[in-house]
């Protein structure tokens, strides 16, 4: 019996700011259903396929963290309230549990996977704390959401305009003890310098991946990427994987 099914979802709010936003629908169903991890495809209206998001969820609504790239995420950031859209879920892999204190890394949209993360590490007693890195205050409209997870919050804008000025990498290395477990979503650079700092103290790290996928359950297999342990297909091995298995571009650390 498969593990996912298609679920009606309905758009109660959202809030925009520039080419970023957040989209809240009432999907009960899978709410029940979602572990912190998991991704959905997202139906896409005018669009024959659907996009691949992984979502929180707090106070029983299904929150999804946009990043309008292109027609089909412009599209979505411009739906009304009421809109009703269709997703399959919940798909992929969950974050394990982590050994010690958990410490989360999150850029961009990967502020949804982390703060439903930590919401439930929160409410398990676990001690956590949650970075995340903005280009500036634009961002701000995502402190009350990280806030209401519990955990301690450590916000990081590139100019300074809200919170820490910098990178949340350029800190994680000061705040890393014996025993963590390190989170990491976001840009590849992010992800890559958090995996480092993990490395350097021999702490477990995880990071969730993105890959082009059509169908997010294993049918179309596009979503193929190469670990260091052989060949594996984001939707069904992942999204989250060890990262030391995962080969990191050598790019410069930009986030």
């Amino acid at each position: 019996m498969r593990a996912w099914d298609d679920h009606r979802l309905r758009l109660v709010d959202k809030e925009v700011r520039g080419e970023r936003g957040l989209l809240v629908f009432d999907a009960p169903s899978l709410v029940e259903a979602l572990s912190p991890g998991q991704f959905l495809n997202l139906e896409v209206p005018g669009r024959l396929l659907r996009r691949p998001m992984a979502p929180a969820v707090m106070g029983g609504r299904l929150l999804v963290f946009v990043r309008g790239r292109g027609p089909g995420t412009r599209g979505l950031l411009a739906l009304p309230e009421g809109a009703v859209l269709r997703a399959l879920g919940p798909l992929g892999n969950a974050f394990p549990e982590p050994r010690g204190r958990a410490l989360l890394v999150s850029g961009g949209t990967g502020v949804g996977p982390l703060l439903f993360l930590a919401r439930r590490l929160v409410a398990a007693g676990r001690e956590t704390v949650l970075f995340h890195g903005a280009r500036d205050a634009s961002e701000g409209f995502l402190l009350p959401y990280l806030r209401a997870t519990g955990a301690e919050v450590r916000f990081f804008t590139e100019d300074g305009s809200l919170g820490e000025r910098g990178f949340p990498t350029e800190m994680l290395p000061f705040s890393l003890r014996p025993g963590d477990t390190v989170y990491a979503v976001g840009p590849e650079p992010l992800m890559r310098a958090a995996a480092r700092a993990a490395a350097t103290m021999a702490l477990p790290a995880y990071v969730s991946l993105e890959a082009h996928m059509a169908c997010g359950v294993g049918s179309c297999l596009s979503c193929r990427v190469e670990l260091k342990s052989g060949p594996v297909h984001v939707c069904q091995d992942g999204p989250v994987f060890p990262a030391e298995e995962v080969f990191f571009a050598e790019t410069p650390h930009v986030r």
